[in-house]
């Protein structure tokens, strides 16, 4: 398996943080994003997370 940079790493887990934001701000106004799915884009609210361990802060 080849090894990943420090770098990419981090940009990744940057923009995991991102993406987490933006569907609570969607979620909180009501706003659709955009999604891809069976090879096309569809726009939908993201659900309401419910599982215990899934918290957006959790380390």
């Amino acid at each position: 398996m080849e090894r990943h940079n420090k770098y990419t790493l981090l940009g990744f887990k940057a923009l995991q943080r991102a993406a987490a934001k933006v569907s609570v701000t969607a979620r909180k106004n009501n706003l659709k994003i955009p999604i891809w799915k069976n090879g096309r884009i569809v726009y939908e609210i993201p659900e309401i997370i419910t599982e215990p361990g899934a918290t957006l802060d959790a380390k």
